[in-house]
């Protein structure tokens, strides 16, 4: 119960200090740790509420910064029930739409030592910066892990899972994640 008053309490603080610039449908868990930061743009939807993606969400949209993490959501962007987690960094750009139950980490969560597990230190985790970049489409149940940088107007498949490097106007799809095709190359200033 304690837990769930933080949290709201929590809500209210981003909900007040983006009030304008960005559209709540929902409770969304937002949270910055010292030390760690979020910069949302302006225009941005993020989607919560079970009924605000008919799609169907699985959880509520959390964006999380810690051990030093920066996110950064560039304008006019749209999330869905997706978690957002950075331990180095996140920089998704303008026009960018993540579909519904999506995850964006930049870290894997612990060792992948198994003798450096119990006990953990934030030092043997594994972090790589993620680029997302402007005019994306991230396909609903998708992962995208750390490392990955994705071109100018990049759409991925639907239960991709992404890691590595992607040019501007591709699709991409699979598990490893691949090129299938080229996108319509279409000149950047469509979008922005």
């Amino acid at each position: 119960m304690i837990r769930a008053i933080g949290l709201y309490i929590f809500f209210l603080y981003f909900y007040i200090e983006y009030w304008g610039k960005v559209k709540f449908n929902g409770f969304t868990v937002i949270y910055t740790f010292k030390g760690s930061s979020i910069c949302l743009g302006e225009g941005i939807l993020i989607n919560s509420s079970f009924l605000s993606n008919l799609l169907g969400l699985y959880q509520r949209t959390i964006i999380v910064a810690r051990y030093g993490g920066k996110i950064t959501i560039g304008n006019n962007c749209g999330i869905s029930g997706s978690t957002i987690y950075s331990m180095e960094e996140i920089t998704i750009g303008n026009n960018v739409i993540i579909g519904g139950n999506c995850k964006i980490v930049d870290n894997d969560f612990h060792p992948l030592d198994c003798y450096k597990r119990n006990p953990q230190s934030i030092n043997d985790i594994g972090k790589k910066k993620i680029i997302i970049g402007d005019g994306c489409f991230i396909g609903a149940n998708s992962i995208v892990l750390k490392g990955t940088e994705l071109g100018y107007n990049c759409v991925v498949g639907a239960g991709s899972v992404v890691c590595g490097k992607f040019p501007d106007n591709v699709i991409i799809a699979g598990n490893p994640a691949k090129v299938i095709k080229q996108n319509s190359q279409k000149d950047k200033t469509e979008l922005l």
